[in-house]
């Protein structure tokens, strides 16, 4: 710490400066004492530390000396270090100059030796021993050469020695241009590879690998033209003429990615790594030139415009579309002429057969070219620059503009395809007797998976995705709509009532044998209704399992896809998956159409029948009412006949819907008649009696939890079931009440027996 300021006495020269000079001593004198108030109390402990410090000075001492004696000898080091570094440093440049001398030694030997062994190697035709000279000749430096001779006739010799060598790398580059443009045309393979070998000896790599590749193309442009011959003289019934413009391309693929497969080892070996680019730059422009053959022909042997025009046609006036309804009948009024969808099932499968293979292609040229890049070029962003010309390159080929065609039209043809295959199901609608569904839904969804999954093999994302928007427009504006207006057309409430009832109308609608027709169409319109309700609930199955096969086949097929792909994929798959809201939410139509017609009007009078039985009973009532139970046994067996009727008519889905909806009914029924009953404890009894009753009824004909729906009326039927007041506080203690505290006083107040101004005072 900074000791305090000191005061110069000579510079106080008023009063004020002497008493703020006074404060301060005054102020330094406490922290004076203070301390040595505490210097005198630590007294033993200060002087203990001192004699610590006192017999620590001897090896104090010690590492003093210690320390001085390293630091000399670390300086030593240092001096003698820094004088063997300098000789070393003599001795390296020393070797180095030794080195380069020896290397300009040998360059002027082997200069002399390739100007008369490349001579004698032209002369016995040893075209590679002659390469191999020149190459050796042009590594050299002639400039430095020439500087290391010490005289002028060894500088001519020298000079002259370059001369012999100049010329001879001329006659030898012509000899082997010669020499393999005589082999390309006698289609000796082994001549054409012995001399594509050689140009990169001589410094050629660019015109050895174009020379080379020129070659490769002109096979594959003779063996396409083969192979285009025999696919245009192939008979229609032939094993597979199908296919067989599919299978010319695969050939051609094929063909070039086995010559790129073959030949890439001995390019990487002669020419160096990085170069396979360049050749498959090359193949690429000829395999587009032939696939714009093979198309051009299979457009003409397939009429493949002609029948896309049609179908464009048909499409753009509505004949192609789909159905406006959901049920028979086909398309009417067509002008156009359309070509049959069965004749478009093969032809939908050989162009997504010619897709799928041209993108398997595509995939082998980038792994090839990515893999020769990635041990060619070691700085990333460097490779990832030419991978990106490379994709470029690519994506601009004739090859991905023709098959973006081919998708185009595969796509109008699967929509016309799938649209027509959709009315056909329609037109062909048929219930079975032992279903409650109808074909619609089956063959449907059959249709939807087979053009998406044709769609998913053709390997192209644009297709798939644009099936996919077909399929959801298909289900929400076909399926899901006119299930709806099926359904908006109400369930018939007859049908559905006691037996009496039933027997009286059994017998008004027999007349001389026949059935009234009025029954017979509303049979027909619940049958219609009922059916609609259950292809809804079996189409949300459909859609969630289709949603999970087409999700697997998409990753097990289009597999290497770019992030942006994945996600358009993605996105259409989720968008198929949300048409099950919509199908949802024409479920619930149906049910609440169902309980407008068939639940609420059948309830109402059943529950009704609660108030024609006293509540307010005796003793004898009590027992008699245990024994024969009025109204809750009756419920049951009403309710088990209404459910009944309905089991073979509903899926097991609708079926649980129809149950929470019936619980949901008699829950509000029997809610509002106890609110017109009174009951004394007796008559609180007999109702737990009964609500328990249906409560378990409930839970049996249903295969899930029904107490929840049903928690407000065993709660009323608890308080009503009470013996005094005071147990309303006991049971709150233990109980979430689903009543508010106003419809608790009012259950309440339903007792006779209870007093009003006890249950206000309550505090619920």
């Amino acid at each position: 710490m900074d000791g305090p300021e000191l005061v110069d006495p000579r510079k106080l020269t008023s009063l004020s400066d002497i008493k703020v000079a006074y404060d301060r001593l005054c102020e330094e004198e406490v922290v004076v004492g203070e301390r040595l108030e505490w210097n005198v109390g630590n007294r033993h402990q200060l002087e203990a530390k001192l004699s610590q410090l006192a017999r620590l000075a001897p090896t104090l001492q010690l590492v003093q000396a210690d320390a001085r004696q390293l630091h000399n000898t670390i300086t030593f080091t240092h001096h003698l270090a820094n004088n063997v570094s300098a000789k070393v440093r003599q001795l390296d440049l020393a070797k180095s100059l030794v080195v380069e001398t020896q290397a300009r030694v040998g360059d002027l030997l082997d200069l002399e030796g390739c100007s008369g062994g490349v001579a004698t190697a032209l002369a016995q035709e040893d075209y590679e021993t002659a390469a191999a000279h020149i190459h050796r000749f042009l590594a050299m430096d002639e400039t430095l050469l020439l500087h290391t001779t010490d005289s002028a006739s060894r500088a001519e010799s020298v000079e002259t020695w370059f001369d012999r060598l100049r010329q001879a790398k001329t006659e030898l580059s012509s000899l082997i241009t010669h020499k393999f443009d005589e082999a390309v045309k006698k289609e000796d393979m082994a001549s054409v590879d012995r001399f594509f070998k050689l140009f990169p000896l001589l410094n050629k790599h660019d015109e050895g690998l174009k020379k080379y590749t020129t070659y490769l193309c002109a096979k594959i442009q003779e063996t396409t033209a083969q192979n285009l011959s025999s696919a245009q003289v192939l008979g229609p019934r032939e094993k597979r003429s199908h296919v067989i413009w599919a299978d010319t391309f695969a050939l051609l693929f094929e063909g070039i990615a086995r010559t790129i497969e073959v030949r890439q080892a001995i390019i990487e070996t002669f020419y160096g790594p990085g170069r396979l680019a360049v050749v498959v730059e090359m193949l690429q422009r000829e395999c587009d030139r032939q696939t714009a053959r093979i198309g051009s022909e299979m457009r003409k042997h397939r009429r493949l415009d002609a029948i896309v025009a049609s179908v464009r046609t048909a499409l753009r006036s509505g004949s192609g579309g789909m159905s406006s309804r959901v049920g028979g009948g086909g398309v009417e009024g067509s002008r156009v002429e359309e070509p049959d969808p069965r004749d478009l099932d093969t032809l939908l499968g050989e162009l997504t057969l010619v897709n799928a293979r041209a993108e398997l292609y595509l995939r082998f040229l980038r792994r090839r070219v990515t893999a020769d890049f990635e041990a060619s070029i070691p700085n990333r962003e460097e490779r990832e620059r030419q991978e990106a010309v490379f994709e470029s390159m690519l994506s601009r080929s004739q090859l991905v503009c023709d098959m973006a065609v081919v998708v185009g039209d595969y796509t109008v043809l699967e929509q016309f395809y799938l649209h027509q295959s959709f009315n056909k199901a329609l037109a062909m609608d048929t219930i079975e007797d032992a279903a409650n569904t109808s074909s619609l839904v089956d063959d449907a969804f059959y249709i939807v998976k087979k053009s998406v999954r044709r769609a998913i093999a053709s390997s192209s994302v644009d297709g798939v995705c644009a099936m996919l928007n077909h399929a959801v427009t298909l289900i929400e504006t076909q399926l899901a709509e006119g299930f709806k207006q099926t359904l908006r057309k109400g369930f018939p409430a007859q049908g559905y009532l006691d037996l009496n009832q039933a027997y009286t109308v059994l017998q008004s609608t027999l007349q001389a044998g026949k059935i009234n027709p009025a029954s017979a169409d509303s049979d027909a319109l619940r049958q219609t209704f009922l059916t609609a309700l259950n292809n809804t609930e079996t189409s949300i199955r459909h859609i969630k399992s289709l949603h999970a096969t087409l999700e697997e086949n998409i990753n097990s097929v289009m597999v290497g896809l770019s992030p942006t792909a994945k996600a358009k994929l993605d996105s259409c798959l989720n968008d198929l998956k949300a048409t099950t809201g919509k199908l949802a939410l024409v479920a619930e139509f149906g049910m609440s159409q169902l309980r407008a017609t068939a639940v609420k009007p059948r309830v109402k009078p059943w529950v009704d029948s609660f108030n024609t039985t006293s509540h307010d009973i005796k003793e004898e009532e009590f027992a008699a009412y245990e024994a024969n139970d009025p109204f809750s046994q009756t419920l049951m067996v009403q309710m088990d006949g209404l459910l009944g009727s309905f089991v073979p008519l509903l899926t097991e889905e609708n079926y649980r819907a129809l149950v929470a909806v019936l619980v949901a009914e008699v829950a509000q029924q029997l809610e509002k008649a106890i609110f017109k009953a009174t009951f004394n404890r007796l008559g609180g009894l007999q109702l737990d009696r009964e609500v328990r009753a249906i409560v378990g009824y409930l839970s049996q004909v249903s295969e899930w939890g029904v107490r929840d729906q049903l928690t407000r009326l065993t709660q009323m039927a608890t308080l009503l079931n009470l013996e005094n007041i005071a147990e309303v506080s006991e049971y709150s203690t233990t109980t979430t009440w689903r009543l508010t505290p106003s419809e608790m006083r009012k259950v309440l107040q339903l007792r006779v027996d209870f007093k009003v101004d006890e249950i206000k005072r309550l505090k619920l």
